[in-house]
Formats: C-alpha cells, sequence, structure tokens
C-alpha cells in the first residue's frame, strides 16, 4: 500500500506475526479495501461504522473518541476491542479473549480500529471459510 499523510492504514496480524495491509481510512471517511481499491464503508464523525451494502449501507458498530469498539451485531453486540496508543488493535470483552490483532498507522486510529474490527476481520474470516 502506498503511505499518504491523509490515510490511516489497516494492518492485520497473522498467527506467524507478521502484518497483512487489509485496507485504509481516507481523509474523507470511506473507507478501501488492499489491492483493488474498493470502497467497502465509511465512518462517520460521531463514530459509527457503516458497511457498503449493494443497494445502502449497514451500520456495524461504534467507536469513541478514546479508541474502544462496540459491535451492533456480535452476539447481540458489546464491547469488541480497543486500539492502544501506538496504534496496536486488541480484540477483547466477553466473547474473546485478549488478543492483538493488527495493527492501524495514521491520523485516525480510533476510527481505523473499529474498522478492522467490525468489517476487514470479519470479512477476512469470511472469506478464508469459502477456500477452506
Amino acid at each position: 500500500m502506498n503511505e499518504q499523510p491523509a490515510r490511516t492504514l489497516i494492518y492485520k496480524r497473522t498467527e506467524t506475526g507478521d502484518e497483512i495491509g487489509l485496507g485504509y481510512l481516507d481523509a474523507q471517511g470511506r473507507l478501501w479495501r488492499a489491492g483493488g481499491n474498493v470502497e467497502v464503508g465509511r465512518v462517520t464523525g460521531d463514530g459509527r461504522v457503516l458497511r457498503k451494502t449493494a443497494y445502502d449501507e449497514r451500520e456495524l458498530g461504534v467507536f469513541t473518541a478514546e479508541g474502544e469498539v462496540h459491535s451492533h451485531g456480535l452476539f447481540e453486540g458489546g464491547a469488541l476491542g480497543w486500539v492502544d496508543a501506538d496504534g496496536v488493535v486488541n480484540q477483547g470483552g466477553l466473547i474473546f479473549g485478549e488478543e492483538e490483532v493488527g495493527r492501524v498507522a495514521g491520523p485516525q486510529q480510533p476510527a481505523a480500529a473499529a474498522a478492522l474490527l467490525l468489517l476487514f476481520l470479519p470479512d477476512d474470516a469470511e472469506e478464508s471459510r469459502r477456500f477452506r
């Protein structure tokens, strides 16, 4: 991925500890998948993450300015994770044990962390299941 100052880059951590770039958040709040530059959603100024669908958008969850992420859908919703000050994204809550799942780099860390947890990681897991 080509780093530009207005972008916040989104990486997932693999089981081997490597990082893979999944996408980025642009200065206008649009979420883009890496590679094909496909717009997959957006974040709003009031802390919501929206997935782009064929005909509309669907709200996946919310995030705080402090970097806490809450899901609307996963097992009735709830705390999903957070981002540390250094950009490390952690997944954890009632359902999941605490685990480092990725990293974000750029000016919009809380929003990008929410996108990683709510949109990019679930999509990546679904794609992996299809190829098994």
